[in-house]
């Protein structure tokens, strides 16, 4: 009976790796950041995190250019849309994990901005029954109105940024 409780004791101590691992991480600021720009020396904040991409990069599925445009910025804004908020957690070896960038340190220069959403995307050329071509604004259609994946699919394709659209279509 006591050999059994001393074993529920034992398993009810634990220690997460991952919350260990945020303990020590060293704090940064944004200008220690910003030093690594370039692509032989590539970090990235990516929700208040600082990450070595310099290997990651070259192998990156979307793109060498997607990454190395955003070194030694923050890169939430441009991230977020496509990835997953636990991806580098997953992908990355725990020593490419830099340290915790002090938010004070932020400024808006050190912080990359999805790319302006062009107007003209959004309206399709439809041809009237008169022949001239005219533009049209494309609208969602009620969720109970699509079908299948490939209505999903359709209006995926007009209403994400071009960067999600081609990371999620690949």
């Amino acid at each position: 009976s006591s050999r059994r409780g001393h074993q529920h004791k034992a398993r009810s101590i634990s220690i997460l790796p991952s919350a260990v691992a945020m303990a020590a991480l060293p704090k940064l600021s944004m200008e220690d950041v910003a030093k690594h720009n370039k692509k032989d020396d590539c970090w990235v904040v990516l929700y208040g995190t600082a990450y070595d991409l310099t290997k990651f990069g070259k192998v990156h599925p979307g793109g060498a250019n997607l990454v190395f445009e955003n070194a030694g910025k923050d890169a939430t804004a441009v991230f977020d849309p496509i990835h997953p908020k636990d991806i580098m957690a997953k992908l990355l070896k725990p020593s490419l994990t830099m340290g915790e960038v002090d938010p004070a340190t932020i400024r808006p220069e050190h912080v990359s901005q999805l790319p302006k959403k062009e107007e003209h995307k959004k309206k399709k050329k439809a041809a009237p029954a008169a022949g001239a071509a005219e533009e049209v604004e494309f609208l969602k259609p009620p969720l109970a109105a699509m079908l299948n994946t490939f209505d999903f699919e359709s209006v995926a394709r007009e209403t994400m940024e071009p960067q999600a659209w081609g990371y999620y279509s690949s």
